[in-house]
């Protein structure tokens, strides 16, 4: 018996010493490709930015009553496409968009921000992580159009994500979790926006005090409408678990369809329209003034 617990203790021992030497190489490997990560960043954040800052200008045209269509990130790329030089703009931000998504899963697995373990530096990480693949997933969207011209898109794909979930052992409350997630990381938003919070990640030099306070006022106003966003998709998701219907999940587009049904829908959704509008132009400023440090851990001020 004794004999048995020493192997055990070996392998636990041996299996943890590879995930450290694991961890020590990507570390290593991250740090000499540093400067290029960081250029990448700053450019995947340009790229986000003008992706979001489309969806933000087709929602206010619907909300303004000059036509148009609400859309997500994939409909604002598709749009974008249509542009002249559109197949080199989406070659760029196929660039763009894997250099955030990298920067994404980097926050995420080495945590040079200095999260932490605790539940919501753990929370963070996990959105990190979902943004990283989701970003990754656009990405590759975005080559298809690059390449081809034109890529395939489910106009119901947050059903058949749903669907996939609520099919697996314990569906439900996949899906009920995913749900959670999203309130919490856009509770976190929300947070950040009303306290300013984001600003210890910036490094605003050579401003005025007057444009570093009105850049200040469009961050705060565009990553709350982001949050307000991420928890009319959250709670929808909830209900989807609750009710076990796929078809019950929101998107981007959808959310924002749904604030237009509401009372006083067109201000609602102009109101939340302009704010995605300068989350965009927000992803814009952090692709310039943000404090980017891939190796170590970052700044805490």
């Amino acid at each position: 018996m004794s004999d048995l617990k020493h192997l055990g203790q070996q392998a636990a021992s041996s299996l943890k010493g590879g995930v450290e030497s694991a961890q020590q190489a990507a570390a290593n490997a991250t740090q000499h490709a540093a400067p290029w990560l960081e250029t990448l960043a700053r450019f995947g954040y340009a790229s986000k930015g003008v992706v979001y800052g489309t969806v933000g200008l087709l929602a206010l045209t619907v909300a303004l009553g000059r036509g148009g269509a609400t859309t997500d990130t994939k409909g604002a790329l598709l749009r974008l496409q249509d542009l002249p030089a559109g197949s080199l703009l989406m070659w760029i931000l196929t660039l763009g968009l894997i250099g955030y998504a990298l920067w994404q899963l980097i926050r995420a697995a080495l945590d040079p921000e200095g999260q932490g373990h605790q539940a919501k530096g753990v929370v963070k990480r996990i959105g990190y992580t979902f943004s990283g693949v989701a970003n990754l997933a656009l990405a590759y969207f975005t080559a298809q159009l690059a390449i081809a011209g034109n890529a395939t898109r489910s106009q119901n794909s947050e059903d058949q994500l749903a669907g996939t979930i609520l099919n697996l052992p314990g569906g439900q409350l996949w899906l009920g979790l995913g749900g959670v997630i999203l309130i919490a990381v856009a509770g976190n938003q929300l947070y950040s926006a009303y306290g300013a919070k984001f600003m210890k990640r910036m490094r605003f030099t050579n401003l005025s005090q007057r444009t570093c306070t009105l850049l200040t006022r469009v961050g705060q106003i565009g990553i709350a409408s982001r949050g307000i966003l991420m928890i009319i998709i959250g709670i929808f998701a909830l209900i989807a678990a609750w009710h076990r219907k796929a078809s019950e999940t929101v998107g981007i587009s959808e959310a924002l369809t749904w604030l237009r049904t509401q009372p006083s829908g067109a201000l609602l959704l102009g109101t939340v329209a302009l704010g995605t509008l300068l989350y965009g132009v927000w992803c814009v400023v952090q692709a310039r003034y943000r404090r980017i440090r891939i190796e170590g851990h970052g700044d805490a001020n």
